[in-house]
């Protein structure tokens, strides 16, 4: 069947409240012989009260008008509802309204017609809080001024001896961790997925300490409904609705904005839509659907009707939760006209970001993945997860990076591609030209990170490469930071990064772990003193117990981990209040950044580069431009204290960073130490220079 015809343009797909009283429900559903629309009781969605055949209009799309003197109730506020399809083949199919704004509690089964119950409810109802308003990026400067916090709900609290600790609700009402936020400097959170997945019990939200009912929420069900298990109250279907307002609410009065991770590329299971309309939502292949994600079923996001589902989805977002930007988990599986499309319909104000990796079902040239340049959607600011730094800066998976010693050729090339924001434009003898490091038209394509929720953690990734006691490993992890933060590119960091984030399996939860195998041990582990003596640490903790997965608040009140809170305060208060290490444009990081030390004979294990801090001057609310016009940077990877001399070391220059400290501040007390056309630098260490106006 060809789906490239199927457009419906309306906007009332889904529950409409009439003037008159009544309720209306559509959904398009081509290619089935009959629907039935089932209402169950706002007390128990199990019990079935009225069933009518649903109108067949044009264009596929499936009416019911429910009215009083029918269903014998007057408001059909909060009551649930579902399909019933009658298919071609003569098999019948419960499904769930694609378009359904909250639901029914929620939790998996064997039951075959276990796929879930759509709530009547209106968005405008006092039940359904305070709406917020979408501030997008206007806290920011320039695009590149983003530096966003990536924290799952639940994690974010579960940990916390608190009422309704994992929810929406906990999250707002923890003052000390939005505090936390606030003065770490962060300008967004980014939270894992929050629309409704499948394979949680909604019910169950106590801690879990062995076991592995818990999710990231790459398992999507429904794209308009907010998630059951990350809510407190997830059986009144307004319940979670209003506390993920509040949430949003709380942070935007704290200044900080909201990006959702977001997964249109597939579904849990293909019942989700196949139930409703066979071979119309997904991406086939003859007459197989695709799995290429190794996920669940392919989105075709190029049928329009498939497309419409998101781009209606993401506006419902920004619309009704205020929500000011959106990641694409494994974005390659979206076509690239999808994305254009995207950025059309939320306009410039709202942050884009995913997935990019070369990893997708679609033909090459429709699929926006990193290093293929000519395909991907430049000039629209949607930026990809670089790991090219990630894995130069730290080393892939296993290996050691930059920061642990390894300055193999082309380790450090690598990295400096990673310094000036991956651009494709920027000539330098010392910079990869490798097309997959240097992918980015503009520096607010290129979205910088060291550990996100897959894989290893900062902390657990030095714990692994890096034979060193607990102070050693601080230091390192100091020293990653310090050329994250320096780096050109948008950033965005992993949650609890700051304090030391951890993943620890220990030999009671590795039972119990349904991905025991990817918890991983080495020669160089040191016992972390914080939790004890555990040997291996997750790199795919999607599945895994609270134990694993918590944010371990404490640890801030640890002077080791204090030491690297302040120091990653101090460098995004830095990157903010001086433009030069986020300019906005390709052209300006050509013209502002000069590597100096090439030709010298540490240029492998050292980098180093000036930054001219006159060029722009775009800052956000609240922030004031430090007073220097130019700054010099220098990252040691060596293990010893290095005499570097260039013209460019001026006696009388500020130390900003160093080994242990960073900000807008003058260091008095360091090791470091300039001289004219010297400077003495101490080893595993990065180091700003700044010279004042």
């Amino acid at each position: 069947m060809d789906l490239r015809k199927f457009l419906y343009k309306g906007d009332d797909l889904g529950v409409t409240f009439k003037e008159d009283g009544t309720t209306k429900i559509k959904v398009w559903a081509p290619n089935v012989k009959n629907i039935i629309l089932n209402l169950y009781s706002k007390y128990d969605s199990q019990r079935l009260i009225f069933s009518k055949n649903m109108t067949k209009l044009e264009e596929d799309v499936w009416s019911i008008i429910l009215k009083e003197r029918e269903t014998g109730y007057l408001n059909l506020d909060k009551f649930f509802y579902d399909f019933k399809v009658k298919h071609f083949d003569g098999t019948e199919k419960y499904a769930l309204d694609p378009y359904a704004k909250s639901m029914a509690s929620f939790s998996p089964d064997e039951d075959i017609d276990n796929i879930g119950r759509g709530a009547i409810i209106s968005m405008d109802s006092e039940e359904a809080g305070k709406k917020p308003t979408s501030i997008g990026i206007s806290n920011l400067g320039s695009p590149t001024d983003m530096v966003a916090y990536e924290i799952h709900i639940r994690d974010f609290t579960i940990g916390i001896n608190m009422k309704d600790a994992g929810t929406f609700k906990a999250f707002y009402e923890y003052d000390k961790g939005i505090e936390h936020l606030k003065e770490l400097g962060v300008t967004h959170v980014q939270f894992l997925p929050i629309q409704n997945y499948f394979t949680v019990d909604e019910g169950n939200k106590k801690y879990n300490e062995l076991g592995s009912s818990y999710n990231w929420g790459y398992d999507p069900h429904n794209y308009f409904t907010p998630e059951g298990w990350l809510a407190a109250d997830a059986e009144n279907p307004y319940g979670r609705i209003k506390e993920l307002r509040n949430l949003v609410n709380k942070l935007h009065e704290n200044g900080i904005g909201v990006i959702m991770d977001v997964v249109y590329n597939h579904t849990y299971n293909w019942d989700i839509f196949e139930n409703l309309t066979p071979g119309s939502y997904y991406r086939m292949f003859g007459e197989s659907i695709s799995g290429g994600t190794g996920a669940g079923p392919t989105l075709e996001s190029r049928n329009p009707m498939v497309r419409k589902l998101i781009i209606d989805s993401i506006r419902f977002f920004i619309d009704e939760y205020g929500i000011d930007g959106f990641r694409f988990d494994l974005m390659g599986f979206i076509d690239i006209e999808t994305m254009i499309e995207i950025r059309k319909a939320v306009g410039d104000n709202i942050i884009l970001q995913g997935e990019a990796w070369n990893f997708t079902d679609l033909p090459i040239n429709e699929a926006p993945v990193k290093g293929h340049i000519a395909n991907y959607p430049h000039r629209i600011n949607l930026a990809v997860f670089n790991d090219s730094t990630r894995d130069s800066y730290l080393g892939k998976i296993h290996e050691k990076g930059f920061v642990q010693g390894n300055y193999d050729f082309p380790i450090t090339d690598i990295c400096r591609a990673g310094i000036i924001g991956n651009i494709i434009d920027y000539y330098n003898k010392s910079v990869s030209i490798d097309l997959y490091h240097r992918f980015a038209y503009s520096p607010n394509e290129t979205l910088q990170y060291l550990s996100i929720h897959d894989g290893f953690t900062l902390w657990d990734k030095i714990n692994l490469s890096y034979d060193g006691t607990m102070i050693e490993r601080a230091r390192l992890v100091k020293f990653s930071l310090g050329m994250l933060f320096t780096s050109q590119g948008k950033v965005i960091i992993q949650g609890g990064t700051e304090i030391g984030l951890t993943k620890p399996l220990g030999d009671r939860q590795q039972p119990k772990d349904p991905e025991s195998d990817r918890a991983h041990t080495s020669e160089f582990i040191n016992f972390d003193d914080d939790i004890g003596n555990i040997t291996h640490y997750h790199e795919n903790s999607y599945s895994s117990s609270d134990f694993v997965n918590k944010i371990r608040w404490r640890r801030k009140e640890n002077a080791l981990f204090k030491g690297i809170n302040d120091y990653c305060s101090g460098l995004i208060k830095l990157r903010r209040c001086a433009n030069a290490f986020r300019y906005s444009t390709s052209e300006n990081i050509k013209k502002g950044l000069k590597f100096i030390l090439v030709d010298d004979f540490n240029a492998y294990r050292v980098i180093a580069y000036t930054l001219d801090n006159t060029i722009e001057y775009n800052y956000g609310a609240g922030i004031e431009r430090i007073p220097y016009s130019k700054f010099l940077v220098v990252h040691n990877a060596s293990f010893e204290t290095l005499n570097l001399k260039d013209e460019e070391f001026l006696e009388g220059m500020d130390i900003l960073v160093d080994s242990g400290n960073a900000g807008i501040t003058p260091i008095k007390d360091t090791e470091i130490v300039v001289k004219d056309g010297s400077l003495a630098i101490t080893g595993n260490t990065t180091v700003v220079l700044g010279v004042r106006e």
